[in-house]
């Protein structure tokens, strides 16, 4: 599996030490919402990177797994919009760290979505397994080439960052394949200190790189069934969507973020909160979502979406420690009964939304 966008990052046309002096001007002029944060389907960001830089035909070449698009599409077939594992990246802060901050991220999301399209395109466990090692060395083998060529790299600041960035997404799609196919591995999934010490020859860090997101369990619920997804927690913590298509409480709550800006963009994408109000299972390192809308808001929201979940109300919101306020504060029960109110801002438009449901 070719890793393009990552090696011409590296070693082709989007080396950050040979960047132009006018990048920065041209990012900030010409980054898409569709480039940064795609709201329907990953390949969103890969057509808008394609007009961003129509003049790198590099960029977009056979990555190994075109073929499998021609197959007939899976029952099994999922959308992957976001991070399925969580581990924190460097902040940009200009223009120019900014499109490579969404091209690494939006990359490795979209590499996920390919692998794991491709993978239940397919029916033939060779097939399979060949996709999933083939991913899995890939990653390997430019984790350890960049730990080789580490002294050789510049050290100036958007290279110092590009070279993080990029680390730890390839970590992150590592991690994701792992997880997502752990019977179809030849050896025993990768930790930190073989990342990180051995491949990338750098730090071990303190952070933890198996922390999974709530949409890695709504993914692999698909992956094996959601029926006979049986996790063996005995005490599990779910919110209870009682609806099996999800596309309708999607559609909505892409309606009220437009609308009151539910949640707060530079923490969590609606995604983020699709996934956890859909989960099985909460019990596995969910971040929580922040919150922008006002809490009366958010409380009337609540009060009105209970009857299509068995477990969505203002204890179970507490209990899950999952929704926390603009400031940063847990959402508490007494919180949501406090702002209870029939005439919220914006209630109106809010109960039209809400008829999607």
């Amino acid at each position: 599996m070719e890793l393009t966008i990552y090696k011409n990052v590296l070693y082709g046309t989007l080396k950050p030490w040979l960047i132009p002096s006018d990048a920065e001007k041209f990012y900030r002029q010409n980054m898409t919402p569709k480039f940064q944060k795609p709201s329907e389907n990953i390949s969103d960001y890969y057509r808008a990177l394609k007009e961003l830089h129509s003049d790198k035909k590099t960029l977009f070449t056979d990555d190994g797994l075109d073929i499998y698009k021609s197959l007939p599409k899976s029952e099994k077939a999922y959308s992957i919009l976001s991070p399925l594992v969580d581990l924190p990246l460097p902040t940009p802060v200009n223009s120019v760290q900014k499109f490579y901050h969404y091209l690494l991220v939006n990359e490795t999301t979209r590499l996920t979505d390919r692998i794991y399209n491709s993978f239940v395109n397919s029916d033939d466990e060779l097939l399979q397994k060949d996709i999933v090692l083939n991913a899995v060395r890939s990653t390997k083998d430019l984790l350890l080439k960049i730990g080789s060529d580490r002294e050789a790299f510049p050290t100036d600041v958007l290279t110092t960052f590009v070279l993080e960035t990029l680390s730890k997404c390839i970590v992150r799609l590592l991690k994701e394949t792992e997880f997502l196919y752990p019977s179809f591995l030849n050896s025993i999934p990768t930790d930190k200190t073989e990342a990180f010490a051995e491949l990338l020859q750098a730090e071990v860090p303190a952070y933890d790189i198996d922390k999974t997101t709530p949409l890695f369990t709504t993914v692999m619920g698909t992956l094996i069934g959601a029926d006979s997804y049986n996790l063996q927690s005995d005490d599990r913590f779910a919110f209870g969507y009682n609806q099996r298509n999800t596309d309708s409480l999607k559609t909505v709550l892409y309606a009220l973020q437009r609308e009151i800006e539910l949640v707060n963009e530079n923490e969590n994408t609606v995604d983020d909160l699709l996934a956890i109000l859909t989960s099985k299972d909460l019990q596995l390192g969910a971040k929580p979502v922040n919150l922008f809308c006002e809490t009366t808001q958010f409380s009337y929201i609540v009060a009105k979406m209970e009857l299509h979940f068995t477990n969505f109300n203002p204890t179970s919101i507490e209990k899950s420690k999952l929704f926390e306020s603009k400031k940063g504060n847990h959402i508490k029960r007494n919180n949501l009964y406090k702002n209870k109110s029939q005439n919220c801002k914006k209630q109106q438009q809010i109960d039209t939304i809400l008829k999607g449901l």
